[in-house]
């Protein structure tokens, strides 16, 4: 059974593309740029705002961007998505809300730890899953570095009182993947999110297809019978 797990939000517990594109067209008609599909913007998801502007905006990466248009798109898109992303109903994947369920009533510690703005990450997890489900809830902030740097999930190590090698990493990429690597956790891949068109095997870890397989990982038969009991 795993104690400690934290949990990529966008393409791992939630499908939130939708309201994310819906921000990102709104944001791009700003300045006058044409909108994108959600398949697109799908494409795009899960390096950041910076990265995610910057390929919307048509530029292969945020290196090879002009940072002051980017910086106008990154404005108009916090603007627009954080007025705009309950619009969509952002909504836990098939089986993740019983799982997450189970997961607290086994006991597990949770934690979310998201590249997305941290104003709407914390406020969308309290809106999907409540308020104490999830602890400590961490978007990007400025105050750790984004995803797959791994000082976020070590503060989170830090504020829990354990070593990194107890946690499991739950996401949905390779930039997960990388995240967990380079802090020392276990790591687990989805196959259901955002994966921008990786090989997730190629990062070497367990991939759920499923939530129920998620949950085998997570909280194998002998620990959900003794759940059952209580």
């Amino acid at each position: 059974m795993k104690k400690h797990v934290v949990f990529d939000l966008d393409g791992t517990l939630l499908h939130s593309m939708p309201g994310i594109a819906v921000g990102l067209n709104r944001a791009l008609a700003c300045m006058g740029r044409p909108s994108l599909t959600q398949e697109r913007v799908a494409s795009i998801i899960g390096c950041g705002v910076r990265n995610l502007c910057s390929r919307a905006l048509g530029y292969e990466d945020e290196l090879s961007a002009p940072a002051d248009e980017v910086d106008a798109l990154i404005a108009h898109f916090r603007r627009e998505y954080a007025a705009c992303w309950r619009e969509e109903k952002p909504a836990p994947y098939p089986g993740v809300m019983s799982l997450i369920t189970e997961l607290r009533g086994a006991g597990v510690h949770m934690a979310i730890l998201s590249n997305k703005q941290h104003e709407v990450t914390f406020d969308m997890a309290r809106f999907v899953f409540g308020e104490q489900t999830f602890s400590p809830v961490l978007g990007h902030s400025g105050e750790f570095p984004r995803k797959p740097a791994p000082d976020a999930l070590l503060h989170i190590a830090q504020l829990w009182g354990v070593p990194a090698k107890q946690i499991t990493l739950v996401g949905d990429s390779l930039t997960d993947a990388a995240t967990a690597h380079a802090a020392g956790t276990g790591l687990i891949l989805v196959s259901w999110g955002y994966s921008q068109g990786k090989d997730l095997t190629t990062a070497g870890c367990p991939i759920a297809r499923s939530a129920d397989q998620l949950r085998e990982l997570l909280l194998p038969d002998s620990a959900r019978c003794n759940v059952s009991l209580l």
